[in-house]
């Protein structure tokens, strides 16, 4: 459970570093509608990993107590 939250971190880090860089790009597009899919995709599996570490979390949390 400790390595899926880890995972899960790790993943959010790298999908939010892919969105900063491709929301810079937004304001002078080489690419219009790839760098859009990009943005979006990055955006929709940042929230997925957000929301999976949160509830990995609670898990660990409850198992502790």
């Amino acid at each position: 459970m400790h390595k899926v939250l880890a995972i899960s971190i790790l993943g959010m880090g790298l999908t939010g570093g892919v969105l900063i860089i491709s929301v810079s790009q937004l304001f002078s597009p080489p690419i219009g509608n790839v760098l859009k899919m990009v943005t979006a995709a990055s955006t929709v599996t940042f929230i997925i990993f957000a929301v999976s570490a949160l509830v990995f979390r609670r898990r660990l949390d409850k198992k502790r107590e």
